[in-house]
């Protein structure tokens, strides 16, 4: 494709269709709706059994409220205005209706002074519907459920961990046009509970769709070298205030090495989205098969976070198109989410991938075997990373709507770019797509202001262009270390070399110890001035202790990267 023909949105009679991802529409929309275990705020929820199944009570027996129409017209109207403008696609329609406990609903007295409500909510003609409830407070001992009308989807329960700081909880896909909301009360907690139900999520196209059939799982042989970076790539449930619409991002890591959750996607992924969206964006993690034969995973989710910085430039087109979120709340061990690297030199490669949810479906892998070229997305020259896609042993993985945001690593295993778009289609495999460059993201010249440059966020200490990635970058080194003087290091991410000066505090060390991240002894020797150089040539990729001591006893500590 010749770069005269780039800029958002464009067509070529000459050339194959240039269409951001967010523009691509499934040609199908055959809908495959899948019930999930539901978590939120990194919270577990309790699993329990709605109360009412477990007293074997009628579910058709309560009071019901119906929303507002959906209106698919207007839908088709703002899609194809939305298709124009490069802008997500959504899957589902905000549509109006006014419910709460005080108003609406069945209560039924329990013995012992416990309560039930429960409230049937239809929305006719919708696929599948997500709940947004405002106003909630949860008591001590209060439980939430949804479940599908046939029962045969649950979720929950939600407790008072889930409800985000101004009152908002969002719930997962039910299937169907109706679904049930059920609270249960303890007496001792008798009339403390809230919620207030002003709209749902009226899913009408797309909703866990299935990607092209040339989409390679990332279960398959050609994820065995990625397994980390799989590890890092979260599908993002994004909210504005249309609807919702699906697109992928990825953990990073920072020089701060603080475990901060941020999660780097696109700019055309949160363009319209106002700052209470964002208490109800959904965060999938481990969405994906559990094999290259298939079965599946239903993964874990979190809700909830603050945009932190993007690149102001609607979308690439006067920029790099970037993102940066950041979770409400740590991401739970049990997980095994990966921060990823990152390499913001501006370097390209000859090999790598990218790992995505296109469709939102199960996780997915596309691979490149020739150089990057540098290019533009119709925005400033030099913005973007242009990759064609290679047929591999199970498929040829392009991209697709849902991909958007999703991480492009180098052959060093390191983010290099985050996806705009482009116009790879499973049936044409080798167009090319474009990924906004992280050196850009980093730099000065996105219309954005200076403190939402990404290197401010990703790179708050040693201004480093490169680094690694961590499944724990802020491990605990151990709590006599953590109260101990740090020596000072320079400079820290380290490459081949590093030197070592001691404060005043620690001026009577007589020996200096490097430990791997396992506890390995790496390098020791005596100290024998204030300052020493270290060489690390041999060293791997990874975090290390530095530690001094004075007589036998450690005296001081700091943690290092190379």
């Amino acid at each position: 494709m010749g770069e005269s023909s780039l800029g958002s949105g464009n067509r070529s009679s000459t050339f194959a269709p240039f269409i951001p991802i967010c523009m691509r529409l499934a040609l199908s929309l055959n809908v495959v709706l899948l019930g999930f275990a539901s978590g939120a705020l990194g919270q577990e929820t309790t699993g329990a059994l709605p109360l009412s199944m477990r007293l074997g009570l009628d579910p058709h027996a309560v009071a019901a409220v119906e929303a507002a129409p959906f209106d698919a017209d207007a839908a088709g109207a703002d899609d194809r205005q939305r298709d124009a403008m490069g802008k997500v696609p959504l899957y589902g329609r905000f549509v109006a209706l006014e419910a709460s406990l005080g108003t609406d609903g069945t209560w039924l007295e329990l013995p012992g002074g416990d309560r039930l409500w429960r409230l049937r909510i239809t929305s006719p003609g919708a696929i599948a519907m997500e709940l947004f409830l405002e106003e909630v407070h949860l008591p001590p001992g209060a439980q939430l459920h949804v479940y599908s009308a046939s029962g045969d989807e649950v979720y929950g329960g939600y407790t008072a961990a889930h409800v985000q700081e101004n009152g908002a909880l969002a719930t997962d896909l039910t299937r169907g046009d109706a679904c049930v909301l059920e609270y249960h009360e303890p007496a001792a907690v008798r009339g403390e509970g809230a919620l207030r139900l002003r709209r749902l999520a009226h899913a009408y196209r797309m909703a866990d769709m299935l990607s092209g059939e040339c989409e390679v799982d990332v279960l398959c042989p050609e994820g065995d070298n990625w397994v980390d970076q799989r590890n890092s790539v979260v599908r993002i449930r994004v909210v504005d205030p249309s609807g919702t619409g699906f697109c992928t991002g990825a953990l990073v890591n920072n020089t701060a090495q603080d475990c901060k959750p941020y999660v780097l996607t696109a700019h055309h992924c949160i363009v319209d989205s106002q700052d209470s969206n964002f208490a109800t964006f959904q965060f999938r993690w481990n969405y994906q098969r559990a094999s290259c034969d298939g079965g599946t995973t239903n993964g874990f989710n979190m809700v909830g976070c603050t945009r932190r910085a993007d690149s102001n430039d609607n979308g690439g087109d006067s920029g790099s198109d970037f993102a940066l979120l950041e979770l409400t709340s740590a991401v739970p061990a049990s997980v095994g989410a990966y921060y990823a690297g990152w390499d913001a030199t501006g370097t390209g490669s000859n090999s790598g991938v990218c790992i995505h949810h296109p469709d939102g479906d199960y996780k997915k892998i596309s691979t490149y075997t020739s150089n990057l070229v540098s290019t533009t997305w119709g925005g400033p020259s030099g913005s973007h990373w242009r990759v064609t896609w290679a047929a591999t042993v199970n498929g040829h993985g392009v991209t697709e709507p849902g991909s958007s945001g999703a991480p492009l690593f180098n052959a060093s295993k390191r983010i290099i770019g985050t996806l705009t778009g482009g116009s790879s289609f499973c049936d044409t495999p080798t167009a090319p797509d474009y990924f906004g460059k992280m050196s850009f993201h980093f730099g000065t010249a996105n219309p954005n202001p200076a403190a939402e440059e990404l290197r401010n966020w990703l790179s708050p200490v040693f201004n480093a262009t490169t680094l690694n990635g961590s499944y724990n970058p802020c491990a605990t080194i151990g709590i006599d270390e953590v109260r101990l003087p740090e020596p000072e290091v320079f400079p820290n991410p380290f490459t081949d070399r590093f030197t070592v000066r001691l404060p005043e505090s620690l001026q009577g060390a007589d020996r200096l110890e490097v430990t791997d991240a396992t506890g390995r002894l790496l390098h020791a020797a005596r100290i024998s001035s204030s300052t020493c150089t270290v060489e690390a040539m041999a060293w791997n990729e990874g975090t290390y202790v530095l530690s001094v001591f004075q007589g036998g006893v450690r005296t001081g500590s700091v943690r290092m990267v190379r």
